[in-house]
């Protein structure tokens, strides 16, 4: 899940923070009371709307996709040329093996943004990756705990390590991803272009922490089944072509290995970008210029890709039979 906490001191202080209230000045009639307005589309009190204002306290993500949605602004184009003049990309790593509030905060807000744009006609997602995209996997027990396993690993070392059956996911935790996997069947068009080599990389990565005894062999029997189950479900969905929801999903496979896993996410009002960071976690932008290369890159890669979705029956075939048989070698 990107992390979605992004606030005004991450960007240019000052420049954001004007840019934001002169949009906000510009939609609101000039005999309107401002704060009155913002109080009606935050839902918090009158001293901490003066408290943003003043920018004594920044605007959460959240809170300028509510602005922004409600108003009619364009966040991107806020964004988008205050962060021309500082650093494109943030990186800020989640806990999900011990989150804090403020991780459950970050979690529940990037939610928020993807429920506000359910009626929206124009949301999209496309990734091109090498590794599968959380919401896909969520619901299996063994391949969620592994993600979490690798992300500690990479993030924290060796030391931190601990064993799948110690890794322990919170109630709430649970109920959030599902309302995340829930909400990305309600984007319109999503797109995922594949590594052809994604499931290898993955089972590699199995044999691997198996190899130096990080997992037992009762883990990797684990994985192995919920591998299977994944792959059915993969290939149903694919078949289909859509989400329960009835909105489209088309899956390509890439002969091209990807060095990282690039995403985009776009609706009226929200340009995202994101690189996959240490698994579980994404290095995100609000610049529309690093929005659009991202973009072009995936719809460049889609046309040198076959899809496998709907049509392409022989192509799926194939390649599913050929990930059985590899998952089966663990």
């Amino acid at each position: 899940m990107p992390n979605s906490q992004f606030c005004i001191k991450d960007m240019n202080t000052s420049v954001l923070h004007d840019n934001i209230i002169n949009a906000i000045k510009e939609k609101v009639p000039s005999n309107t009371n401002i704060t009155a307005v913002l109080m009606d589309i935050l839902y918090i009190g009158k001293e901490a709307i003066y408290r943003r204002l003043r920018g004594d306290v920044p605007f959460t993500f959240e809170e300028l996709a509510s602005i922004s949605k409600v108003l009619g602004i364009s966040l991107d184009n806020i964004a988008g040329s205050t962060m021309q003049k500082s650093k494109p990309f943030q990186l800020k790593l989640t806990d999900y093996v011990n989150p804090t509030e403020a991780d459950y905060g970050q979690m529940e807000d990037f939610i928020d943004i993807l429920r506000s744009a359910r009626k929206d006609d124009c949301t999209e997602f496309a990734s091109s990756a090498n590794i599968f995209q959380q919401t896909l996997y969520i619901g299996h027990e063994y391949l969620n705990k592994f993600y979490l396993f690798k992300s500690l690993y990479q993030t924290n070392g060796l030391d931190s390590v601990k064993s799948l059956d110690d890794i322990k996911m919170s109630k709430r935790l649970n109920d959030i991803q599902k309302r995340y996997q829930e909400e990305t069947m309600y984007i319109k068009h999503t797109f995922y272009i594949w590594d052809y080599m994604i499931f290898r990389y993955l089972v590699n990565d199995i044999k691997y922490f198996a190899s130096i005894r990080y997992i037992t062999s009762e883990d990797v029997a684990a994985l192995k089944e919920d591998l299977l189950t994944f792959m059915d479900r993969m290939e149903k969905l694919a078949t289909k072509g859509e989400f329960e929801t009835g909105n489209k999903v088309q899956l390509y496979l890439s002969s091209l290995n990807f060095e990282s896993t690039y995403s985009y996410m776009q609706t009226q009002n929200l340009k995202l970008s994101h690189i996959i960071a240490f698994t579980l976690n994404a290095v995100v932008s609000l610049d529309t210029t690093t929005f659009d290369r991202v973009q072009q890159w995936i719809d460049a890669l889609k046309r040198l890709s076959t899809l496998i979705s709907e049509s392409g029956e022989m192509q799926r075939v194939k390649f599913f039979k050929e990930q059985r048989e590899l998952v089966n070698t663990l």
